[in-house]
């Protein structure tokens, strides 16, 4: 039975941490378990198959599909007699770990994103850093679909974008959509339109500029106005005070 595994140091990394790290391929009917982990893991078969049991059940498990083992599972794995496995495996924890107990105890995953995690264990520097990389392969492969919502893209690229020369047409036509239904789209998940949503971002950031000692004329163009006229018009009508008085203040406080 050839195992190999990576010693690690745990870097304590916020997002995915690496723990463990390893290869084996098993002989027929090699049985491992009942075994608990505090931390979540990943099996990927390279490989044969076998059977994994959790949770009561037992799932069949071959060559280009992963189990998963989540924190205080119990759980039992066993290479089928015939055709045993050869799999790899990552261990981790941190912030988006939990977001795996979504998935399914088996399910299919792409060989190139394990393989990339072979590879990331060769660093002979600090591997623990290239595995965390890899994890956030993993994870946008089998998180991707549902996180690329448009509605949360239009919203993440105006917090960044806000003081360029961007218009719902403009964010309309880099998400390759139709903007009135990217419009109703965004009013029907936030209650506020595009336009309205930009305004809102430009503005509360030209308040702390403000507050931070910035001109009205510096802080209307540092969020994307050119004309401070027009900028001092939409602030005074969204917050009942010019950004000059705002200014003073938040100077005298």
């Amino acid at each position: 039975m050839a195992v190999m595994t990576e010693m690690l140091i745990n870097r304590n990394l916020r997002d995915l941490n690496p723990l463990s790290a390893g290869h084996q391929k098993c002989p027929p009917g090699h049985n491992y378990g009942p075994r608990i982990r505090n931390f979540t893991l990943i099996h990927y078969v390279l490989r044969g198959c076998g059977t994994f049991e959790v949770r009561g059940k037992r799932w069949p498990v071959r060559a280009g599909e992963a189990f998963l083992i989540l924190p205080g599972e119990v759980t039992t794995y066993t290479a089928d007699e015939v055709d045993p496995w050869e799999y790899q495996w990552i261990g981790f924890d941190g912030m988006l770990a939990e977001h795996f107990a979504q998935l399914p105890p088996v399910f299919p995953v792409s060989e190139a994103t394990f393989r990339a995690l072979r590879r990331d264990l060769e660093e002979p520097a600090a591997p623990e850093y290239m595995l965390a990389a890899g994890l956030f392969r993993l994870y946008s492969e089998l998180f991707a679909e549902q996180k690329r919502s448009p509605v949360r893209m239009v919203r993440d690229f105006i917090k960044s974008s806000y003081m360029q020369d961007i218009s719902v047409e403009n964010i309309a036509q880099q998400l390759h959509m139709d903007r009135r239904y990217l419009s109703r789209l965004f009013k029907q998940k936030t209650g506020q339109s595009i336009q309205d949503y930009l305004i809102e971002v430009r503005l509360e950031e030209s308040k702390g500029l403000l507050s931070r000692g910035y001109t009205v004329q510096q802080a209307a163009h540092l969020c994307g106005y050119d004309d401070p006229a027009g900028y001092s018009r939409i602030f005074k009508k969204r917050f009942g005070i010019s950004p000059a008085y705002w200014k003073q203040r938040a100077e005298d406080e």
